[in-house]
């Protein structure tokens, strides 16, 4: 039987984060997480959690509305592969080069792009954000993504040093910009009072993860404030409702919002997943789609 979701909690979290003072500390996670079980647990609940499911629905919405068709995408921190697979999926038309510092991340998204057939579409390469090499960062980008990735960044020099790259890439190429991370709320028991309420039946250990990662998130004022200084002006931004912890990002590319592409495919996520990304989109302040 199905875990009862206490629902009737959240209008008091939400009123408690309100309230609640700002200047929490923030507490910083280590920047390469790449021990295998951690991974494993990681990349297991990508593919069976539906908020984290909602939250690449959500990215992948939005990238499609800023690649062009047979765009080329750069995509920074890419994990496990799970957030990249959905953009992939849904626009079968572009190709993506994907960064990442973890060794065991990359061999866990390798296996899973050769197994979803996306292998020809995506090259990986294990390389520091925050120093990306020639190749990459003078390559002709259609779009750059950088999602889920910030808020493993120990501290705000190096967020500085992935953020000047990701702007360098975008004045060279003219690029779209997409960028989505946590955010790190006023109260620090609003994230797990929060995750009892909307996905009680989720596994210790990927609970604890997303806690940590959202104590250790930019706030919305310290990653504006970052990306204005790095020379990304003039970015859209979103977060989600009624709580704010996820946050977002973007640029259209510098012919504007491209034409539809053709051959999208739609409609994938179902059950429970499908109607937490409906909820997610509905509720977040803007997007780019």
């Amino acid at each position: 039987m199905p875990t009862v979701r206490p629902l009737w909690r959240v209008p008091g979290i939400v009123v408690r984060e309100r309230l609640h003072p700002s200047g929490r500390v923030r507490i910083p996670e280590p920047m390469v997480m790449d021990d295998p079980v951690s991974v494993d647990e990681f990349h297991t609940g990508g593919a069976s959690n539906p908020g984290m499911r909602a939250v690449y629905d959500l990215c992948a919405r939005s990238l499609d509305a800023l690649l062009p068709p047979g765009g080329r995408l750069l995509d920074l921190g890419v994990g496990s592969g799970r957030a990249l697979s959905a953009v992939l999926r849904r626009r079968p038309d572009i190709h993506a080069t994907a960064v990442d510092l973890a060794p065991n991340m990359l061999a866990t998204a390798r296996k899973l792009f050769d197994s979803e057939g996306l292998a020809d579409r995506v090259d990986l390469v294990q390389a520091d954000i925050t120093a990306l090499p020639e190749k990459l960062s003078a390559a002709p980008w259609d779009a750059i993504s950088c999602m889920w990735t910030l808020h493993q960044l120990p501290d705000f020099d190096i967020l500085r040093g992935a953020l000047d790259q990701l702007a360098a890439v975008r004045r060279r190429s003219g690029a779209a910009v997409w960028i989505s991370d946590f955010q790190r709320l006023r109260d620090p028991a609003a994230c797990p009072d929060m995750l009892v309420c909307v996905d009680p039946e989720s596994p210790d250990i990927l609970r604890e993860d997303a806690i940590a990662s959202e104590a250790a998130a930019f706030t919305f004022a310290e990653l504006s404030t970052e990306l204005t200084a790095a020379g990304l002006v003039g970015m859209h931004s979103g977060h989600s409702t009624p709580l704010p912890y996820l946050q977002a990002y973007w640029l259209f590319g510098a012919e504007g919002k491209p034409h539809a592409a053709p051959g999208v495919r739609r409609g994938e996520l179902r059950g429970s997943a499908r109607r937490e990304a409906a909820l997610l989109r509905w509720g977040f302040t803007a997007k780019p789609f």
